[in-house]
């Protein structure tokens, strides 16, 4: 079973990647190091913050219930990290691309991430998504930075051009097929992997198993 649930606070623990749980766009950095606090609880209070004001942060990916891949979003005013890059935006709602993280054995599911916040995004109307890409020649580069080539891959275009760390933009106006996509890309890139089975295609009655989950699963999951 494949699904793609939006991120709430009960469901921080099941971020993945190298670094998770990781508060690095949520935090301004300490002398070097991040505050005292444990990360799982300053996530889960801004998890439900940005939820407050503005709506989930993201989406968690799971294959049989194990989670396998995360996105986040978020306006700009609840991204603290954006100070610190120098072409941050000056607009506080301009809504920004954060992350998108998969299991290496899952790596195909990373465009399909970027495709499901779109869609939230133009669920709250948003006309642009935005993002801070690293290129090579960024110096101690945090994983949670995404790659500008894969970045302009799925669509992204320079905005505002840096050396190091530019800022990049999609025009949500311009992707009118997002919504039909993300669920025949998450259905094609897990049909690749060993063990798992594409879901059956809906019946024209409209009956089916949705790939996508647009609303928050009955039952907890966690590792």
């Amino acid at each position: 079973m494949r699904e793609l649930r939006p991120l709430t606070p009960d469901r921080v623990g099941d971020l993945v990647g190298t670094c998770a749980p990781c508060t690095f766009w949520q935090t301004v950095p300490h002398n070097g190091h991040s505050g005292p606090r444990e990360p799982l609880e300053l996530l889960a209070e801004w998890v439900e913050a940005v939820g407050s004001d503005w709506g989930s942060p993201g989406r968690v990916a799971y294959v049989d219930g194990r989670p396998v891949g995360h996105v986040l979003l978020a306006p700009a005013r609840h991204v603290r990290r954006l100070a610190a890059f120098p072409t941050s935006p000056s607009e506080p709602s301009t809504l920004m691309l954060l992350t998108a993280v998969a299991t290496p054995e899952h790596a195909g599911l990373r465009k399909t991430l970027v495709q499901a916040a779109a869609k939230d995004a133009l669920s709250h109307r948003a006309r642009s998504l935005e993002a801070v890409g690293a290129r090579p020649l960024a110096v101690s580069r945090h994983d949670c930075v995404l790659d500008v080539g894969f970045l302009e891959k799925v669509g992204f275009r320079v905005e505002r051009d840096h050396p190091a760390y530019p800022r990049l933009r999609i025009d949500l106006r311009t992707v009118v097929t997002v919504r039909d996509e993300v669920a025949a890309a998450l259905s094609r890139a897990l049909a690749r992997v060993p063990g798992v089975h594409p879901a059956p295609a809906p019946h024209p009655n409209g009956t089916g198993h949705a790939s996508v989950a647009d609303a928050p699963a009955e039952r907890q999951v966690s590792r």
